[in-house]
């Protein structure tokens, strides 16, 4: 940092020494600034600075308002920094202050060589500085645009990852709900087998208990037959004896064979669907961040001021108008034209086609799908023939124009809508539902609206807001297509009324042709 720069931060920070006082070898706080004398006085030297005859006149402001003033803006002295004069002349060439010899050095064939007084006098209230002003207002209001789209941007972030939340949780409940069912169905299943299971075993112990008794009791018949009944009882009872043991071997036998001794146990087997819950679901899902881009109208007053300075070309009136029918073209299939009329190559695409729009910047075509199923706008290669790629839609798709890399088309139910063609965003213009067979044209900043229902065409600017609008039955009925020539003349076709009808902005005339 050089000598001169610490000087001016210090004298910025602190307040200075008075001038007159330094040369005295006394120091002494200034408490104002001749910006004439170019240095600080203290109250003792102002007073007698403001009585005498060469400086009464100058020009002195408080010290402290002095220093609120930029470190650039300091630096700039009342004196030449090479010949230690003060500035007297300005060279309007050179755009540069100089002392009388600065001039005779260094500008001698300088032509605009103007008295320095005479530059500066009108220097706080010049036009230069009057734009300055204006540009940092407007620049001023675009940034607060741009910090107001952000704030609601962030406000739009918040209220969506709450609807996420809700949404990821409310899925959750419902995955939970169903999984709660499915594990009850299965329990109650469970539950259900092995009390059924545990039914038969029941009943067969039952069975056995009872068979068991009776051979105990059929035991003791005999050991009671044998010690006291006659060698006559005991032939005649052996009959029956048989009959019983012999039931119970069958009972016995039926038990071996059939299906009552199997040994029954529970098995699971979990359905792979859920298992596989745990090895191919690895994720609840995908949170992404979607960006799109905003179309955010800068106020640009100086530009606008630029342009109405520029010279204008006086512009056609439809007076001078004669309308002249140069081909005839039969467009009942999807074909492309050259300027011959005749067939240069066709496209197959995958919808009725309703309006098309060339693309200068990628030699391209846009066609709108009108009324078709699928809702799309399919961009047609001109130079390969072929289709380059199709941009999704959620609503019918009918007149089309391009607006500085942008595609604006009538969108039906879904108003007027406006495509970004480098990232396919979509965002709305006029939010106000269309009805079908609308067509659209730009001109500068404008964008011309038919609308076949109302026989209105309404001029909007690129924020959706109405400039005006031309509605007269009697002599534009059902208006379709719509053009606008490079004077702004609007010419619109009537499909009913059987004409075309060219609207002049300028004198606000109306021709029919």
């Amino acid at each position: 940092m050089s000598t001169i720069t610490k000087s001016l931060c210090l004298m910025a920070t602190s307040s200075p020494s008075c001038g007159v006082c330094d040369l005295r070898h006394n120091t002494k706080p200034s408490i104002v600034w001749c910006t004439e004398c170019d240095e600080g006085l203290c109250t003792e030297c102002q007073e007698h600075h403001s009585l005498s005859k060469a400086s009464r006149n100058h020009n002195v402001i408080p010290i402290n308002e002095y220093q609120k003033l930029p470190i650039d803006v300091l630096k700039i002295t009342q004196y030449c920094s090479i010949h230690d004069e003060k500035f007297q002349i300005y060279c309007q060439k050179h755009e540069c202050p100089c002392c009388s010899k600065c001039v005779v050095e260094s500008h001698k064939l300088c032509q605009d060589i103007v008295n320095l007084d005479d530059v500066i006098q009108n220097a706080k209230t010049s036009n230069a500085l009057s734009e300055i002003e204006e540009t940092l207002v407007e620049v001023t209001e675009n940034l607060q645009k741009i910090r107001h789209h952000q704030q609601n941007n962030q406000s739009t972030l918040k209220e969506k990852r709450k609807e996420i939340e809700k949404e990821i949780k409310k899925t959750r409940m419902k995955i939970n709900s169903h999984l709660d069912k499915l594990q009850d169905d299965l329990m109650k299943q469970l539950y259900g087998l092995e009390e059924k299971e545990n039914s038969k075993i029941c009943q067969l112990l039952s069975s056995l208990d009872k068979n068991q008794k009776e051979i105990a009791e059929c035991q003791t018949k005999i050991g009671n037959i044998k010690t006291h009944a006659t060698d006559l009882q005991m032939l005649l009872s052996l009959t029956q004896i048989e009959k019983d043991v012999y039931s119970k071997e069958k009972f016995l036998q039926s038990l071996v064979e059939g299906e009552h001794l199997t040994m029954n146990s529970l098995s699971y087997k979990i359905n792979t669907s859920i298992q596989n819950i745990m090895s191919e679901i690895i994720s609840f899902g995908e949170v992404r961040m979607e960006s799109k881009s905003c179309y955010i109208l800068l106020i640009q007053k100086k530009v606008k001021q630029a342009q109405m300075m520029v010279p204008t070309v006086q512009s056609i009136s439809i007076e001078n108008i004669k309308l002249k029918i140069h081909k005839t073209i039969n467009t009942q299939e999807s074909k492309i034209f050259n300027d011959k009329a005749s067939t240069n190559f066709e496209v197959k695409i995958p919808h009725n086609p309703f309006d098309v729009v060339y693309i200068s910047e990628d030699n391209t075509l846009a066609v709108t799908s009108g009324t078709s199923e699928k809702h799309c706008i399919t961009i047609i290669d001109m130079k390969r023939k072929q289709i380059k790629k199709t941009i999704s839609l959620d609503s019918n798709s009918y007149g089309i124009a391009l607006k500085d890399n942008r595609l604006i088309y009538s969108g039906g139910d879904k108003g007027i809508r406006m495509v970004k063609l480098s990232d396919e965003s979509i965002s709305d213009v006029v939010r106000e539902p269309m009805p079908s067979h609308c067509y659209v044209a730009t001109y500068r900043d404008n964008i011309y609206h038919t609308n076949q229902s109302s026989h209105a065409v309404t001029c909007y600017n690129l924020q959706g807001e109405i400039q005006w609008k031309f509605q007269n039955k009697t002599v534009l009925d059902h208006p379709y297509g719509i053009d606008v020539d490079s004077d702004g003349n609007v010419y619109v076709v009537g499909m009913l009324s059987d004409n075309v009808v060219v609207i002049s902005l300028m004198d606000k005339d109306i021709g029919k042709y």
